[in-house]
């Protein structure tokens, strides 16, 4: 799994999801899980603030608004250029470290009926985050069963 992929599934509500219905070491197992993508999902936004001052942009709200004045005002298109180049960096920053491999520290998968109920608990957030995320979560916390 991607670290893209832990803030995608932090922003679909990942960690909104709850484990009442599975016996007590399938349920620890999930908080498990939604503590280390936390973990991650903060470690990657620390990572993307070091970035923004790396660039030189010391508030991204207004470093925005700026670059939109001066796209369309067509005013001062040096400083609009340099911060284009500040933009282009912070872009390529954040692809590679997206690009990296998560780490979800001590996560242990699911059987996959175990995984199953967990959707069926979970069916009605908004999002339906394990059932969009299915396919990246196996072998992480959930695996197959074994076929006949």
């Amino acid at each position: 799994m991607k670290k893209l992929d832990v803030l995608n599934m932090k922003s679909a509500g990942m960690l909104a999801i709850t484990a009442n219905d599975l016996d007590t070491a399938h349920a620890y197992k999930v908080i498990k899980f939604k503590k280390a993508l936390k973990a991650e999902a903060e470690s990657v936004t620390e990572a993307d603030n070091a970035f923004l001052e790396e660039v030189g942009i010391k508030d991204a709200e207004a470093f925005d608004k700026e670059r939109d004045e001066l796209r369309k005002s067509g005013e001062n298109p040096e400083r609009l250029a340099e911060m284009d180049k500040q933009m282009e960096r912070l872009v390529g920053l954040r692809k590679v470290l997206y690009e990296e491999e998560a780490k979800l520290e001590g996560v242990k998968a699911l059987p996959f009926d175990q995984f199953h109920e967990l959707q069926r608990e979970n069916k009605n957030l908004p999002h339906r985050p394990l059932n969009v995320f299915e396919e990246q979560l196996e072998g992480i916390l959930w695996t197959a069963p074994d076929e006949e």
